[in-house]
């Protein structure tokens, strides 16, 4: 393995391990006073998410074992490793838009202070 991927080779391999700490944590040592203080709807939940992120740490992990890591499922396309690295768990190149969405809303302070800069930011 190249460089890049053996590093996120390694930090697949430390998050699977974490993820399962996390859901055998969740699953066998719950005391009672814990059980009350957590919902069930919120204990599912937190078991869900857990789980489904295993899932993909899991197939990605997989995937570099075999050789088609860093390939969009939906197009075939190489995906670039310093994009993977950013986001491990990514199968297809549309895992990256809201990345890059998130990024176009970034706040902006207004230029200028003064009394109103909050109204004028909203009424420009």
């Amino acid at each position: 393995m190249i460089g890049d991927l053996e590093t996120i080779y390694t930090e697949l391999l430390q998050m699977k391990e974490e993820l399962q700490a996390k859901l055998f944590e969740y699953t066998s040592f719950r005391s009672p006073a814990e059980h009350v203080s957590m919902n069930e709807v919120q204990t599912a939940t937190l078991l869900y998410h857990i789980k489904e992120e295993l899932q993909d740490v899991s197939l990605a992990i997989a995937k570099i074992e075999q050789g088609t890591y860093g390939i969009c499922e939906a197009t075939g396309d190489v995906i670039p490793l310093e994009q993977m690295s950013i986001l491990p768990t990514a199968r297809t190149v549309d895992d990256f838009l809201y990345h890059k969405q998130y990024e176009k809303k970034a706040f902006t302070p207004y230029p200028h202070e003064s009394d109103d800069s909050h109204f004028e930011a909203f009424h420009m």
